[in-house]
């Protein structure tokens, strides 16, 4: 009987998958913050499987653990470390857990930069920044609120509307958003886009203003705004931020205008308002007109 060429099935190699069990294990004993253990197993791993692709990897977020317990001698070096390096390798590795490890080596980072003031030229190199990376929503809020000029750079602004979303504080972040939009609405527009942007529900409203048929001038998204969502008519506001622009003060006085609505007694008023609306943003007052009976 001639032999077949097809040659008999290997019998499973037992020891085959031990470099996936260090590694699993090793990914264990990363994400439980087990600095004794992960170094155990990545000497096993190094010892056993010296070439591994993943190796250099582990070693470097085991090294970047061990800073932990050592002062911050370099900010920035160590800044652009986790940014740049061990924030993405930890992203790679861990997944959705990744937060986890990363952030008490952020908060490693903060301690280091508490109370050294916002620099528009290095915007990263603050507390809202690393308390954000974080997701220390609090500690964020708290940093930009300890700078007593933060509403004059809009990327500490765009991050405190970030923080105060995840806090609940809705009417808070929109005044903050509204306040960009008035001030500074360019960095306003970039930033509504972003996908850093949780506010989801703000951002849908912005692609509505700038879908229209007639272009309005950004500045008047948060007055378009409170036209379409009579929740803002009751909202009130607590940073009463200083509001030097036309559109900005236009808001404040639709908003006195829809009150007024709302009492028969106030009719003389509404025509002042929407006077005053004409010599400053006829568009938006064309639009009220046009759609006050669904409003």
């Amino acid at each position: 009987m001639p032999r077949s060429n097809k040659s008999s099935p290997s019998h499973p190699d037992l020891f085959g998958n031990n470099a996936d069990i260090i590694i699993n294990n090793l990914l264990s004993a990363i994400r439980q913050q087990n600095l004794y253990e992960t170094e155990r197993l990545i000497k096993r791993l190094s010892r056993e499987y010296p070439h591994h692709s993943r190796l250099p990897s582990f070693q470097q977020l085991l090294q970047a653990q061990k800073k932990l317990k050592k002062p911050v001698k370099d900010i920035q070096h160590d800044l652009n470390e986790l940014r740049d390096t061990i924030h993405p390798l930890a992203s790679k590795l861990l997944g959705v857990e990744a937060p986890g490890y990363l952030a008490p080596l952020w908060q490693r980072l903060a301690a280091a930069l508490k109370g050294q003031h916002f620099d528009s030229e290095n915007p990263q190199k603050h507390c809202s920044f690393v308390y954000g990376e974080a997701l220390d929503w609090v500690g964020v809020r708290e940093a930009i609120e300890s700078e007593s000029d933060w509403y004059q750079h809009p990327t500490l602004a765009i991050r405190l509307a970030k923080a105060l979303y995840f806090l609940n504080e809705l009417e808070n972040a929109t005044e903050i958003w509204f306040y960009l939009f008035w001030q500074f609405p360019a960095e306003a527009e970039a930033a509504i886009e972003l996908p850093e942007n949780p506010n989801f529900t703000l951002r849908d409203r912005w692609h509505i203003f700038e879908d229209m048929e007639e272009q309005m001038n950004p500045k008047s998204f948060p007055a378009w705004m409170l036209l379409t969502d009579s929740k803002l008519i009751d909202y009130s506001f607590n940073y009463h931020l200083p509001v030097s622009s036309i559109p900005g003060k236009n808001y404040y006085a639709l908003q006195q205008l829809l009150l007024s609505k709302r009492d028969e007694t106030k009719k003389t008023r509404e025509l002042d308002l929407r006077k005053l609306l004409k010599q400053t943003d006829g568009k938006l007052l064309k639009w009220y007109l046009k759609n006050k009976s669904k409003l």
